[in-house]
């Protein structure tokens, strides 16, 4: 299993909530399959209960190079629900951090 620090979010989108928490129970019997801890966050759309939903891993760069299990997942995903879009999402570094202090020298001005 994952640490809560590597842990990685399965958003599901879905024109209505009985179907949201419907992929939302399958995504986490996937993940089960493949021993790999996963939340779930659902998010129901509303609309045309036409539109396909969305299923979106997020998970952090290390995870994404190291786990043959998370692309397993991503795998069985798409195979327990053809009618949905399955998508991963690859987080890197966090560019908000501020970045480290640089010396400030004098500049010089060329003649």
């Amino acid at each position: 299993m994952t640490s809560p620090a590597n842990a990685i979010l399965c958003e599901v989108r879905a024109p209505r909530a009985a179907q949201a928490a419907a992929l939302a129970e399958i995504a986490v019997a996937c993940a089960r399959d493949v021993n790999q801890s996963l939340s779930v966050q659902t998010l129901a759309l509303g609309g045309r209960p036409s539109s396909a939903p969305v299923l979106t891993l997020h998970l952090p760069v290390g995870l994404a190079s190291s786990q043959h299990r998370i692309w397993c997942l991503a795998c069985r995903l798409a195979c327990f629900c053809p009618q949905a879009r399955i998508s991963v999402l690859v987080t890197g570094a966090d560019f908000s951090a501020p970045a480290p202090a640089r010396s400030r020298a004098p500049l010089r001005r060329s003649a």
